[in-house]
């Protein structure tokens, strides 16, 4: 009996060593067939299925880092999983150090969760671990991402004086979209954004919606952009010949902080006046709006500089007259518009007024209503005094006559409230890129065919 105690049992003495070699070759045959099977679903799209086979595969060989890595992409790719695929990706790169894609998997895995310090950190210790060109790339896309992440939402602010002087709005959205509004009309374009230069470079390219067939779209505007304390940084170029600037100074810089444009608020102002006063001081402001001289056409063989003097001061213009019409409204200001131009009863407030009269002057000198016009020469009709106009409509006011209609000319816009949004995106073009030939040429383009 102590003999037979002495020696193991075939359960204790376990499997001859020729025996687990064909049961471990049996087993990493298994695994590797389970990992090939997850990868074929992988690369159709079945990312469950993937996920399953990876797993049996895991179960028979836990230590293979190629399946968690794998598995850990199939994981993301799943959605909502991000948790099981950080991980996977801490496993593989726990098993295999210097395998670059485990570190990469790490970062994806942690952009997923929004944790972007930790996936630059990733990055950073991949690359002195296992120097890689796709882990630099990623690392310079993650800073990206992170900066994009920072930058979503809304922001406002004003372009400088040179620039046009107008309230803008910029909202960052998912998908790189960003969505650019001026004068009340908005248009959703694209934007891209490198991290690696200092300062970073953000590239905003809008389109033209109403565009005619054949027309080229607009260059892609390049900004440098800035995150503080204090809001959002960006410079633009200012002028013709120049590139992305290199610092935050001069025309193109523009100072934005979150939130939309709070719209002055002039209701208070309005209420405490009659509606004879509202009329006169419609009429003095809507004079002070015009220019001072006609506008020129854009020119197909203007130079850079003087297509771009001739834009801003159609941009300036769209900005001035999209603030009277702000404060007084379509209807308001369409009464104006039409006593200046002698259209039908013209009220009695206005009707021998140093207010229309002056705007009146002013709309012939800058040939915005013919000098033939019989009310340039004769006085209007009074009416009796007007009644409370009804709440604004949508509806464009009409626009006066052009000086040269008759002639088939091609004139300046004529001075009438910003049309519906949509209506003429390329003023929204020209304000976002004002020094871009290319939005020039565009615009020379459709104002003939319009």
């Amino acid at each position: 009996q102590a003999g037979k105690l002495s020696q193991p049992s075939p359960l204790e003495r376990g499997p001859h060593k020729s025996e687990w070699g064909g049961w471990l070759s049996r087993t990493m045959a298994d695994s590797t067939a389970l990992k090939e099977e997850g990868n074929g679903h992988f690369k159709a799209g079945r990312y469950a299925a993937a996920v399953e086979s990876y797993t049996k595969s895991l179960e028979q060989e836990p230590a293979q880092h190629l399946v968690l890595s794998n598995r850990s992409a199939a994981y993301l790719k799943l959605g909502g999983a991000a948790e099981q695929s950080l991980m996977d990706a801490e496993r593989c790169v726990e098993l295999a150090p210097s395998f670059a894609k485990g570190y990469s998997r790490q970062a994806a895995a942690l952009q997923a969760l929004k944790r972007w310090e930790d996936a630059i950190k990733i990055c950073e210790n991949g690359m002195q671990a296992a120097p890689d060109d796709a882990l630099k790339k990623m690392l310079s896309e993650v800073r990206s991402r992170h900066f994009m992440d920072k930058l979503q939402g809304m922001w406002h602010g004003k372009v400088s004086d040179e620039l046009g002087g107008y309230d803008q709005e910029m909202e960052f959205m998912e998908g790189n979209r960003v969505q650019v509004a001026v004068f009340g009309r908005s248009v959703v374009g694209t934007c891209s954004l490198d991290c690696d230069p200092d300062p970073h470079n953000l590239t905003i390219q809008v389109p033209m919606p109403d565009a005619p067939p054949g027309m080229p779209p607009p260059p892609p505007v390049p900004y440098i952009v800035r995150l503080d304390d204090a809001g959002l940084h960006l410079c633009c170029p200012a002028g013709p010949h120049e590139l992305r600037p290199m610092k935050f100074a001069g025309p193109g810089y523009c100072h934005m902080v979150r939130g939309k444009l709070a719209m002055e608020d002039s209701a208070a102002e309005m209420a405490s006046l009659t509606e004879d006063e509202k009329l006169l001081l419609c009429a003095k402001e809507f004079q002070e709006a015009l220019p001072e001289q006609k506008l020129e056409d854009l020119m197909p063989n203007d130079s850079e500089e003087v297509g771009r003097e001739k834009l801003m001061a159609q941009v300036k213009f769209e900005s001035s007259m999209f603030a009277v019409k702000n404060k007084f409204g379509d209807n308001l200001m369409t009464t104006v518009l039409e006593a200046a131009k002698g259209d039908g009863l013209v009220p009695a407030c206005l009707a021998k007024s140093s207010e229309l009269r002056g705007l009146r002057e002013k709309l012939v000198r800058v040939e915005l209503i013919p000098p033939s016009s019989p009310q340039t020469s004769s006085a209007p009709t009074p009416a009796a005094p007007p009644k409370a106009h009804a709440p604004p409509s949508s509806a464009t006011p009409t626009a006066p006559p052009r000086a040269d209609a008759e002639k088939g000319g091609s004139a300046a816009p004529a001075p009438q409230a910003p049309p519906a949004a949509g209506g003429s995106s390329w003023v929204i073009t020209a304000a976002l890129a004002v020094s871009a030939v290319a939005v020039v040429a565009g615009v020379v383009v459709w104002q003939k065919r319009k």
